[in-house]
């Protein structure tokens, strides 16, 4: 993988440059657009062609780990004359298809037009290099995009004006962690080992669940051993609308893992759903477990959502954010554990400016 400024890059780096004083510093304009839009600027003969048929095929594809069909993402094409009024958009995708592209290439880069914006330039010197290329690099396209749209929720919800301070506080002095919850949460149950926090909205309600317990082996992080840690603590805790009725796993959709390290410690993320035992509630759910040396245990935030009439996918993403936020007291005895331990992918984001062929 070769990493270069491409000629639309350059481009871009010239516009970008318009923006700028006669000091050098940048007058950034806020980002535009509500959480999962992106914009592709795309003039309207290729948007008929296979090149749209590609970017829609890849962009707009159902997001996994929900209960109906929701797009990954919410795609707009704009022909590039109506380019300056979309400018500012919180995810843009612009693309050049012309003879005088010597060699396809994709490049990621941020705020180029805005704060919190993410660009993402594709070009091609035709129209079967640009599927070609675009196919290739779908899932770093998606990636870098969805990257983007949880580290701006993680930025706001940091922000002492968002978060919730008191719950904030008192996880960190009971439970030697902490979680940055936007205000309007309610602190639910807490036990030794276990918190529930929740926001309840008209006919929707994002559940918060963490809980926590002792590191055994490495065997404690299969998929399997998580989804039985969690059947047992939501029977235990979570209770359902009827008697006798409670949380569980829906066990018939296989759930989703994958592994990485969370602010240096080793972390499963599952994605699957949700339902109540002796009801008709259900829903999708994200947790992270996350390896806690320092303390001999594993730590598991779990964002959960009931929402029946409305579509899930931005309510689940605003949990994810949250529970993407958890940290550990005194992270810093966990990294040279970590270091000594040595186990574990690493998680890794697009860099502010890459290129690739």
């Amino acid at each position: 993988m070769k990493y270069r400024i491409s000629a639309l890059t350059a481009l871009l780096s010239i516009i970008w440059l318009t923006y700028s004083c006669d000091d050098g510093s940048v007058l950034m304009k806020n980002s535009t657009g509500k959480p999962g839009e992106l914009v592709v600027v795309m003039g309207k003969e290729y948007w008929e062609s296979k090149a749209g048929d590609t970017i829609q095929y890849y962009l707009s594809q159902p997001q996994l780990g929900l209960p109906q069909v929701e797009p990954i993402l919410t795609v707009t094409n704009i022909p590039p004359e109506a380019f300056k009024a979309f400018e500012t958009t919180r995810n843009l995708v612009v693309t050049k298809i012309s003879p005088t592209v010597t060699e396809a290439a994709v490049t990621v880069q941020k705020e180029i037009f805005s704060k919190s914006q993410l660009v993402v330039s594709v070009q091609a010197p035709d129209v079967e290099s640009f599927v070609k290329i675009f196919s290739e690099k779908s899932d770093y396209i998606i990636a870098a995009i969805l990257q983007a749209e949880k580290r701006r929720l993680m930025e706001m919800y940091a922000k002492p004006r968002y978060r919730s301070e008191p719950i904030h506080e008192h996880l960190m002095q009971k439970h030697n962690y902490t979680l940055n919850v936007p205000k309007g949460y309610d602190l639910l149950k807490d036990t030794s080992d276990f918190v529930w926090i929740a926001y309840d909205a008209q006919l929707t309600t994002q559940g918060i669940a963490v809980y926590s317990f002792p590191y055994e082996s490495d065997s404690t992080f299969t998929t399997e051993y998580l989804l039985h840690k969690r059947d047992s603590v939501m029977k235990l805790h979570i209770p359902g609308p009827t008697p006798g009725s409670y949380m569980t796993t829906e066990h018939q959709v296989p759930a989703l893992a994958q592994s990485f390290r969370l602010n240096g410690n080793y972390t499963v993320e599952i994605r699957g759903l949700w339902r109540v035992e002796g009801d008709f509630m259900g829903g999708p759910f994200v947790s992270l477990s996350s390896l806690d040396l320092a303390r001999n245990r594993v730590v598991t935030a779990e964002g959960f959502l009931y929402s029946p009439k409305y579509d899930k996918r931005d309510y689940l993403r605003q949990l994810e954010a949250v529970i993407y936020s958890l940290t550990f007291n005194n992270q810093d005895i966990n990294d040279k554990l970590n270091k000594q331990y040595n186990f574990g992918e690493t998680e890794t984001e697009p860099a502010d400016s890459v290129t690739t062929r």
